[in-house]
């Protein structure tokens, strides 16, 4: 559902700069401070759907895009490693004012049936990008007016029933502070509108540990709300340096940590599924607030173009470089079957309903060797 994304118009100027899906930027002036919350309960944990796995289980879910400039689609990366996965979300689906469902991909639902023939559940991925952008102007629309939001609930589930789709995957991301309400009720009527079909409601929200109602990017995200009414939750622990900031980890180990102490405190924990970025940021100092977005084949190759090393901060646990061109100074950080590695374990240490991955095809190769160890129950069906 890192899912989050970059501005496609931007990206299309610069090298590398593409979709970051599900993204989690926190925006320049907004800050996480604490509000009177902080100390309350999570809900009553609930299954997560009927075939619930057992406490030692661990789903795979992979998020799935088209070609993204010289990033190919994730299909190859699915294909290959199918029986590893459990879940794919396909990102395919926007929305207008109305509540219609507009395609905004190259749809081709025999890539869909390739999934569910390989025993992965297979999700539409609906989300509020316009224009290369998260259009927080329709995301309000829509959720502040009961009918119009009836109508998108009315047609995600026709899309659902249409096409075969085991579910939903929602990523509406920027929605406004003011419709923190709004969202969570769409959550609730959506996800009993989709259980009457049978169907499951997963939803990405963005990273945060402190839970601040009036911030810009998080505060519509009210965590025990939509614990409580969704199936599952995609925490998008990613992003904690990207667009908007200054270079830095994508996601740092003790941030990610902090991030799921926080969630667990809110939302149960058999319905988290964690975030996982396998893709690299490489900031320019000439643009030092908007990274070029590339694979981690990508960020290998320019590291060797430029014989530097790829080092490794034991203190994040993250991998990074530098290198010059042009008389421009560039900070690359990338995630690595490594830096995965101890996140996979935070997942399995505060025992999350399993992971998420940001997206297929851009992610390093060994990475799947620590999945298959304790993730992807698939490949036991």
């Amino acid at each position: 559902m890192k899912r989050f994304l970059t501005l496609i118009i931007i990206s299309m100027l610069l090298l590398g700069l593409n979709l970051v899906g599900c993204s989690n930027v926190q925006q320049p002036g907004q800050s996480q401070t604490s509000n009177l919350n902080e100390n309350s309960q999570p809900p009553e944990a609930e299954a997560t759907r009927e075939d619930v796995l057992g406490p030692e289980k661990r789903v795979a879910m992979g998020f799935y895009t088209d070609a993204e400039g010289p990033i190919p689609s994730s299909k190859d990366s699915m294909m290959k490693h199918i029986n590893a996965l459990d879940e794919v979300a396909f990102f395919w689906y926007t929305f207008d004012g109305t509540g219609k469902i507009i395609p905004s991909g190259k749809i081709d639902l025999s890539i869909k049936d390739a999934a569910q023939k390989n025993k992965a559940k297979a999700y539409a991925l609906v989300h509020n990008m316009a224009e290369g952008r998260f259009d927080a102007d329709l995301a309000h629309k829509v959720l502040s007016n009961t009918d119009t939001r009836a109508n998108f609930v009315n047609n995600l589930v026709n899309l659902t029933t249409k096409d075969n789709w085991d579910g939903i995957s929602i990523d509406i991301e920027k929605t406004p502070p003011g419709d923190r309400n709004n969202f969570s009720a769409f959550v609730a009527e959506l996800h009993k509108a989709l259980k009457a079909k049978d169907k499951i409601l997963n939803i990405s929200i963005p990273a945060k540990f402190i839970d601040y109602p009036a911030d810009l990017w998080s505060g519509a995200y009210d965590y025990a709300a939509i614990g409580k009414a969704a199936d599952q939750v995609v925490l998008m622990t990613y992003d904690e340096h990207g667009l908007g900031t200054t270079q830095g980890p994508i996601a740092s180990h003790g941030w990610v940590d902090k991030v799921i102490k926080h969630a667990i405190g809110k939302i149960p924990k058999e319905k988290i599924v964690m975030g996982l970025p396998v893709y690299s940021f490489d900031w320019g100092s000439n643009k030092p607030n908007i990274p070029a977005y590339l694979s981690y084949a990508q960020s290998l190759e320019q590291a060797k173009k430029h014989g530097v090393e790829i080092l490794y901060n034991e203190e994040e646990q993250v991998p990074h470089y530098a290198y010059t061109a042009g008389g421009i100074r560039h900070e690359v950080y990338l995630e690595n079957a490594k830096s995965l590695g101890i996140k996979l374990d935070y997942a399995k240490k505060h025992q999350l309903h399993g992971v998420a991955i940001w997206r297929l095809g851009m992610e390093d190769p060994a990475m799947w060797d620590n999945v298959l160890k304790t993730y992807g129950t698939n490949k036991n069906k």
